[in-house]
């Protein structure tokens, strides 16, 4: 580079030049620097400046423009090729593709599984937020408040006027709507249930079940199938037990009328899967405005078998579909139509047993042979089975012909149906399978609709247990095919062959419904995992069908006996005492009565029954009011609307107040004996009672005087309770006959010893227990001021005799605290004498003389020696005193 000196040097060489011939231009040095601004600013766009400025030079060299180049390279789009993304690494056109196509299904599984990951998680978060809200809903309803008052309501104090017989509601769990709908049904049904209102209320109950299911019902997440479909199917099937006239005491009858509507049921579903498939395909249907049903089959068939070419009744010539026609219009329930088309059909060699002639051959005789079979609830007279079912052999022999014909399959399939041959369905099905072509009975609606019209359809022995694919042998009876051998083919798969591997667990209830597993499907809403949200369901749902009779008929089904109260009973009732502790959680006795009512009905409805289900719940929630009512077995409590007959409930009172006694359950048995009219017993056994309580409240009460008016011991309060039961029973004694109360007179009651001793009995065990209390008390004149109350402990000479005779003949329960009565007033005798002057004192002493002639006379009943000793000590104190001693 040249250095200054040169620079200055031909910068004077070039001005002293002439340039004249150039033109000049004139600039001024703020034009110059902005001129040269602009130009740098668009220079250094996109490279930095001397980047940029070198590739501009290097491009003007070599003649190229760098502004059109930027643009040109601006615009340019790379489009990768096949060959980019495949390389291509073979020698051949076979193995390149073979290299795309594994690289296909890799990029495909990998997106599978992505898609599948993302699936299971979504279902996982499902399935989490579905149980934390049923969690939460359980939670809330156990601990939320209620505005009503909780607990047990006392019978005693209670008449019959003050409680007008729906007064005893109580706080109970929060429900939902549809809860709530289905506890008023289910109270309703045990109502009807204890009324025995007749055999058909059950389906009415189904009918009302479904309803509430219907206006409340909430489908789960990620499942196609709501609950209202299943009560939906069980009212269809049971509809035609209705419909026929046919009740659960004719077992074998209802069982196959019950056959019939599931049947019906499939077929009603097939006509809504004909419908829906000729809407979405209406141009290959051609349906048309014709109502008839045969014109919707074929419609069916014309977009079913639309890749088979033009058909008989489309175009002439056409393809012969007069037996597919026939097997769907048998499969979707259309009678008429089958009658019609079956006149069409040909290809019958109909040879009758024994001859070797051929028959008819005509539609005619298959007409007959169709009309009879749905005349006769899928039945064939033997005759007819007879020669049809060679027929069947000799089309299932001809392999080409189900190979190569279109209605070959489908004609041995009706034949076999008309006949009633499990075997050669089955053998048809193996057959298809095995030549690779499609089955007639694709779906499990199908299978079961073919097996049910199978059902009592053979015309000779009872097949052995299931199915087999051999063919069937000419010149024997068609086995029968029964319920029972149904039910056995049904249960080879585990539920997730039938619920989509626990997607879907309403179809396999669906499955257990349509096959008459009633009480397994019942079990499995009620057991299973996946079932959860459908306990409710369960639970009134196996109370309803147990109320129809349907379990009972159907525990004997295939064997023609019905059960009376066998498992499925048992079941039905471990249901609802299940459920009914969730009311007696809550505190809702009333409520958990009607589901432990259902449950004694379930399990045989005697008297023992259903006394041992209300004395449990007596037992464990000890809401007499609510239960029992407040005014005799006239009263309308909780179980006055389950046993509406008075004898009838009193009768039940009595038998579960004598379980309670035996079981020394004394409360319980009071209540009941006073809800049952019978005060008698109720006051022996408060007599009995309170005779103890009086000694264990006497022992805790303190010593300290007055100190019994502030403080209260959990003795004292047992026996205010025990005082009051016996108050209420008293007066239920006296105002039996006189209508008014009069417990402490006698006469009222003078027709009645029995009576009358009871009601003296406790009026003294109330004198006795203030007796002691007061000596407890150190309050001893009242001891001396109540003794008279009592006739059998003497104070006077003159009466000691009588009193010595009234002991002999005492209450148990006052015998028990003569020794205590006589110990407390001789300790008040013996405190007494300490204060008073010297007349009261010479009374005291003739007192003291009586009692102890008192205790020394009474024959076989020996005093302990404490109270002798008691007495003695108390002479000391009461020793007649000198007159002349100062007092």
């Amino acid at each position: 580079m040249a250095d200054w000196n040169t620079l200055l040097q031909q910068s004077a060489d070039l001005v002293g030049q002439d340039f004249n011939n150039v033109p000049r231009v004139e600039r001024n040095l703020p034009q110059l620097q902005q001129y040269a601004d602009a130009l740098r600013s668009r220079t250094n766009r996109y490279r930095g400046p001397s980047e940029q400025a070198a590739a501009t030079r290097l491009l003007a060299q070599q003649g190229l423009d760098a502004g059109r180049l930027t643009s040109e390279v601006m615009a340019l789009e790379i489009v990768p090729t096949i060959e980019d993304v495949f390389h291509a690494e073979t020698n051949n056109v076979e193995e390149y593709l073979q290299q795309v196509e594994e690289a296909t299904l890799l990029a495909a599984i990998q997106e599978a599984q992505q898609e599948s990951m993302a699936a299971f998680d979504a279902f996982m978060d499902q399935c989490i937020t579905r149980d934390w809200n049923a969690n939460k809903q359980r939670l809330f309803s156990l601990i939320a408040p209620s505005g009503l008052p909780g607990g047990p309501q006392p019978l005693i104090g209670r008449s019959a006027a003050g409680n007008g017989g729906q007064g005893f509601a109580t706080a109970g769990p929060r429900l939902s709507p549809k809860e709530a709908a289905y506890v008023e049904i289910a109270k309703d049904m045990a109502v009807a249930a204890g009324s025995r209102s007749g055999a058909q209320a059950g389906m009415d109950f189904v009918k009302r079940f479904k309803e509430a299911c219907e206006k409340y019902d909430e489908k789960p997440l990620a499942q196609d199938l709501p609950i209202s479909t299943i009560w939906g199917l069980v009212v269809r099937v049971l509809n035609e037990a209705r419909r026929r006239n046919v009740t659960p005491a004719s077992p074998g009858r209802y069982v196959d009328a019950l056959v019939a509507g599931a049947r019906k049921h499939l077929e009603e579903e097939f006509q809504h899967h004909v419908r829906t498939t000729i809407t979405r395909h209406k141009m290959q249907a051609e349906r048309g405005a014709d109502p008839d049903p045969l014109r919707e089959v074929q419609a069916f068939i014309q977009v079913k078998f639309r890749d088979r070419g033009p058909l008989d009744f489309a175009a002439p010539n056409g393809m012969d579909t007069s037996w597919v026609q026939l097997f769907y219009c048998l499969r979707a329930g259309y009678d008429r139509a089958a009658a019609r088309v079956s006149e069409r059909c040909g290809d019958l060699l109909l040879l009758p047993t024994g001859s070797r002639a051929s028959g008819m051959g005509m539609g005619a005789n298959l007409r007959q042979m169709v009309d009879e079979w749905l005349r006769n609830n899928c039945r064939l007279s033997e005759r007819h089975a007879a020669s049809l079912s060679r027929e069947v052999e000799r089309l299932l022999r001809d392999k080409n012909g189900l190979r190569s014909s279109l209605r070959a399959p489908y004609q041995a399939l009706v034949c076999a149906l008309l006949v009633g041959d499990v075997r050669a369905v089955d053998a048809l099905s193996a057959g298809l399978q095995s030549a690779g072509l499609p089955a007639i009975l694709s779906t499990i609606d199908d299978y079961m609709w073919a097996r049910l019209a199978l059902v009592g359809g053979g015309s000779g022995v009872a097949a052995g247990v299931g199915g087999s694919a051999t063919l069937p042998q000419p010149g024997l009876p068609v086995p029968i095919y029964t319920i029972a051998e149904l039910q056995t083919d049904i249960n080879r798969f585990p539920p997730q062959y039938y619920s989509k591997q626990n997607r879907e667990p309403l179809a396999y209830v669906m499955v257990l419904l349509v096959s008459l597993q009633w009480a397994t499907a019942v079990r499995f809403l009620w057991r299973d995992d996946t079932t959860k949200p459908y306990r409710l369901d369960a639970v009134h749902m196996g109370l309803a069908l147990f109320a129809e009779g349907a379990l009972a008929a159907l525990s004997g089904a295939g064997t023609g006996a019905a059960g009376a109260a066998g498992p499925e009973a048992m079941d039905m009732a471990s249901l609802a005492l299940q459920y009914s502790r969730k009311f007696v959680t809550a505190g809702d006795a009333a409520t958990a009565l009607y589901y432990r009512w259902l449950a004694a009905i379930a399990r045989g409805g005697t008297l023992a029954i259903k006394g041992a289900m209300l004395r449990e719940l007596l037992v464990g929630e000890r809401d007499f009011g609510t239960l029992l009512g407040g005014g005799g077995a006239g009263a309308r409590g909780a179980l006055h609307a389950l046993v509406a007959d008075t004898e009838e409930r009193r009768q039940l009172f009595e038998s579960v107040a004598q379980e309670c006694q035996m079981s020394a359950q004394p409360e319980e048995a009071v209540e009941l004996f006073l809800a049952a009219d019978r005060p008698v017993q109720a006051l022996i056994i408060i007599n009995n009672e309170m005779s103890a309580a009086i000694m264990a409240a006497v022992n805790e009460a303190p010593m300290e005087l007055g100190a019994l008016s502030g403080n209260t011991t959990s003795s004292m309060g047992r026996m205010e309770r025990i005082a009051r039961s016996g108050r209420a029973a008293v007066e239920r004694v006296t105002g039996e006959r006189y209508r008014e109360p009069l417990p402490s007179s006698s006469a009222v009651i003078a027709g009645d010893p029995a009576a009358r001793r009871e009601v003296e009995a406790f009026h003294q065990l109330g004198v006795i227990r203030e007796i002691l209390m007061a000596a407890k008390g150190g309050r001893y004149d009242q001891v001396l001021q109540r003794l008279p109350e009592l006739p059998f402990i003497p104070t006077e000479r003159s009466r000691l005799a009588e009193c010595v005779r009234i002991t002999t003949q005492l209450h148990p329960a006052i015998a028990e605290r003569l020794q205590d009565v006589v110990a407390a007033v001789a300790d008040a005798i013996a405190a007494r004498g300490k204060v008073v002057g010297r007349e009261a004192a010479n009374q005291l002493a003739n007192e003291l003389n009586v009692l102890t002639s008192y205790a020394n006379s009474m024959s076989g009943t020996r005093l302990p020696q404490a109270v002798y000793r008691k007495i003695s000590e108390a002479q000391v104190f009461v020793t007649p005193r000198n007159p002349f001693t100062p007092s």
